[in-house]
């Protein structure tokens, strides 16, 4: 339940002109960077991402809306991804949400309000960093009502480190399981269905045979989210989120062969 604070801080925050958009002090703490924005609709940041868009800065007020496509307005997740050149010296995090937001540089977690009750409080936190691209990954998660994040930074103590930057580490691993871009099976080509995102049925084809499965069964089946080659209603687990706390998932095999669904 929001309360009172977390009302008037919405409300302050909804006179601003930043719906979708930065402050121009997030520009310039910001410019220049890179973030792969990745939506889930749920709140765990479990399986793949419904919504994935490349933005230059993390500000957002989608007050009692979603951010996209495919993303409920309640109980939908986030997960922005860079790689980040900062200077030598501490650097001050601040970071403002509704409902929660994690800090995570370089595999560390820096700040953590998850299961905290600081819904709308703008936190701060001070993180020494050498000079050098570093890993930066926050991640965010809305649960019912207004919906906003905001992070920003400052170098606030300059250190010394004059080593000419590297370049940028690969991206970091999706904590979702892989999915293959392109499957074929004895019922058909799923590529076209991989593609729109949608559900099996709609690349189906039958081969004839008298046990093969019949386009009702594969109505009735949920829509795949695990695809690539499997032996039909065989069951395996998939780790499907970044939290450590949430426990891997059961997912069955579609009829088509063709991926697996949460069972």
């Amino acid at each position: 339940m929001k309360r009172l604070l977390v009302t008037a801080i919405l409300a302050a925050v909804l006179l601003l002109p930043l719906v979708g958009t930065a402050s121009p002090a997030t520009v310039n703490a910001q410019s220049g960077n890179t973030w792969t924005a990745s939506y889930f609709n749920n709140p765990n940041w479990a399986g793949n991402p419904v919504l994935i868009q490349t933005v230059p800065f993390i500000a957002f007020n989608w007050g009692f809306g979603s951010p996209g496509a495919g993303v409920p307005v309640d109980n939908f997740t986030a997960r922005f991804d860079s790689q980040v050149f900062f200077n030598a010296g501490t650097t001050r995090f601040t970071l403002q949400a509704d409902d929660e937001v994690a800090l995570i540089i370089n595999g560390v977690t820096f700040l953590d309000t998850r299961g905290a009750g600081q819904s709308g409080k703008s936190l701060t936190v001070d993180v020494p960093l050498n000079q050098g691209w570093q890993q930066v990954q926050v991640l965010y998660r809305e649960f019912t009502q207004a919906a906003f994040v905001f992070v920003n930074w400052q170098l606030v103590k300059p250190g010394t480190n004059p080593t000419p930057p590297p370049p940028p580490p690969p991206p970091p691993n999706n904590c979702g399981p892989a999915s293959a871009t392109s499957v074929q099976t004895r019922f058909g080509d799923y590529t076209p269905c991989i593609q729109q995102g949608i559900h099996q049925v709609n690349c189906f084809q039958s081969d004839g045979a008298w046990n093969s499965p019949n386009r009702g069964s594969i109505e009735t089946e949920p829509q795949i989210t695990v695809w690539g080659q499997c032996t039909a209603d065989s069951w395996t687990t998939f780790t499907v989120s970044c939290d450590p706390s949430v426990p891997q998932q059961s997912f069955k095999c579609s009829k088509t062969e063709a991926g697996w669904f949460p069972g």
